[in-house]
């Protein structure tokens, strides 16, 4: 198991870096696109299009480095109350179910990037082909596969001790 968080917390930070990229990439693009409007009348063509594609490449890429460390929100009001032998069985359900899930997104997220290709599916302004971004997207949801069994194995093997 030791291994396989190497690997995975290489690829998250990776994936992290990827993430941080877009957000600055976003951040300079609003900017030039406010001070262009403003000051300018001058605003950038198709800054909505590319400011809600790196909004999806900030979230599918930061997505494994939070949930490995623990920053996304968990509502366990009621679990918190069971004994620890149940809350056990409740997280095992949960993680087979996140993974489930997370194959499932994987699986349907190539599928439809495949169809945005093979129909040629762009952007309504600035005319930027879609399916790289759905590829990226399946891609960026695949070390979720990983994290979960990870992020499993470190609470179980927490209660333990």
């Amino acid at each position: 198991m030791h291994l396989l968080e190497k690997i995975n917390h290489y690829i998250s930070r990776w994936f992290n870096g990827i993430a941080l990229a877009a957000l600055s990439a976003m951040l300079f693009l609003v900017a030039v696109d406010v001070i262009g409007a403003k000051v300018l009348s001058l605003p950038v063509s198709g800054a909505m299009d590319l400011t809600s594609l790196l909004g999806l490449l900030i979230i599918g890429f930061s997505m494994t480095q939070t949930y490995m460390k623990g920053r996304h929100i968990t509502v366990d009001f009621l679990i918190i109350r069971a004994s620890q032998r149940l809350q056990n069985v409740l997280r095992c359900l949960n993680a087979v179910l996140c993974m489930i899930f997370f194959l499932f997104v994987v699986w349907r997220l190539f599928l439809y990037a495949h169809d945005l290709q093979m129909y040629g599916e762009k952007s309504l302004t600035v005319k930027i082909p879609l399916f790289p971004f759905a590829y990226a997207l399946g891609v960026a949801f695949v070390p979720m596969l990983l994290a979960v069994p990870i992020q499993l194995y470190r609470k179980w093997k927490g209660s333990r001790e």
